[in-house]
């Protein structure tokens, strides 16, 4: 028991600091499944990105180009995913 205990909070930590990176052009989107329920998202820039959430996954369409930050919260704890929105589809990297 101790050592399950041990290895769920090893994994929280870990879960925190690793950044999801997504890019996609402008007035596309895509669709992200994060490891558990979304209960909320908090952008750096809202005027870069629309995200909808809808259980498990994250619609996210790009705005306006540049580049912003989410802040996703579930039962597993924050996420920060870094978005990179594209001019046009050649503009990605």
């Amino acid at each position: 028991m101790k050592l399950f205990l041990a290895l769920v909070l090893l994994a929280v930590p870990a879960f925190a600091s690793k950044p999801l990176q997504v890019n996609l052009p402008v007035g596309t989107s895509t669709t992200v499944e994060m490891p558990s329920a979304v209960s909320g998202v908090a952008l750096d820039d809202p005027n870069l990105v629309e995200v909808k959430r809808q259980g498990r996954k994250l619609t996210i369409v790009g705005r306006s180009s540049g580049h912003t930050e989410a802040t996703v919260r579930t039962a597993d704890g924050e996420l920060r995913v870094r978005i990179y929105v594209a001019a046009d589809r050649h503009g990605l990297p």
